[in-house]
C-alpha cells in the first residue's frame, strides 16, 4: 500500500512538473518562432528535442521548440499555437517517449490509434510549414520505478513513425541506434542518465546536424 501511494505521489508530481514546463515553454517558443528567419531549422518534440538543441545542429539558425514532458497528442493539440511566421527550411520531430506509460496501455489498439492520429497531425503540420521534415525514432529507455514505461512500445512506435513519415514524403532516421541493447526498446548500460534521457546527446546531435544539412 505504501509503495503504491509513493508511486502515485511521484506520478502526480511528474505530471505537475510537465504542466508547468508546458506553460513556461509555449510563450518562449512563440517568441523564438516570430523572430526566426526564413529557412531556419525547427526542432519540435519533447525533452529530447530540447536537449539536442544544447549542441550545434549545423549552420542554419535553430529554433528549439521542444517541450519537456509533453506527449505526442499534447503537442498536436498545441501545434496551431506554435507555428512559425516564416517558413522553415527543415523541421525535425522527436516524439513518443512520453506516450509509453504502462498506465496508458501504449500497445492497446486505442492507445496506438491515438498515437498514430496525433503523430500524423504533427507531421502534416510540420510539412505545411517547412520545406523538409525529418522524423526520428524513439530513443531507447530503461525501467524507472514510479514512471513505468513499456519498452516494447519503443520499437513499435518507431516503426509507426517511419510509416507515417514515408506516407507524407518525409525522411525518417534513427540517431540513437548505437545506444540500443539489441531489439526490444531497452538501452545499453550507461547510455542513459535517468532511464529516459541520454547521458550524452553529443553524438546524436552530430548525426542530427548531418540530417538537417
Amino acid at each position: 500500500m505504501l509503495r503504491w501511494l509513493a508511486r502515485r505521489l511521484q506520478r502526480q508530481r511528474f505530471l505537475r512538473i510537465c504542466r508547468e514546463r508546458i506553460a513556461m515553454r509555449i510563450p518562449q517558443i512563440r517568441r523564438d518562432l516570430a523572430a526566426a528567419p526564413p529557412g531556419f531549422a525547427w526542432i519540435v518534440g519533447d525533452s529530447h528535442a530540447e536537449f539536442l538543441c544544447a549542441y550545434p545542429l549545423g549552420d542554419r539558425p535553430v529554433v528549439s521548440a521542444g517541450i519537456g514532458g509533453i506527449s505526442t497528442g499534447g503537442y498536436a493539440e498545441r501545434l496551431p499555437q506554435l507555428l512559425p511566421v516564416r517558413r522553415a527550411g527543415v523541421a525535425l520531430l522527436v516524439t513518443g517517449s512520453n506516450d509509453l506509460s504502462v498506465r496508458e496501455r501504449p500497445l492497446s489498439p486505442e492507445a496506438i490509434a491515438r498515437f498514430e492520429a496525433a503523430a500524423t497531425s504533427l507531421v502534416r503540420g510540420l510539412r505545411d510549414h517547412a520545406d523538409r521534415v525529418v522524423v526520428l525514432a524513439l530513443p531507447p529507455m530503461d525501467p524507472v520505478p514510479g514512471q513505468e514505461r513499456e519498452p516494447a512500445a519503443v520499437e513499435d512506435y518507431s516503426s509507426r513513425l517511419a510509416r507515417i513519415a514515408a506516407k507524407h514524403g518525409c525522411a525518417f532516421a534513427d540517431p540513437f541506434s548505437d545506444l540500443r541493447e539489441g531489439r526490444g526498446g531497452l538501452a545499453r548500460p550507461g547510455a542513459l542518465s535517468d532511464g529516459v534521457h541520454l547521458a550524452d546527446y553529443g553524438a546524436a546531435a552530430r548525426e542530427v546536424a548531418e540530417l538537417l544539412g
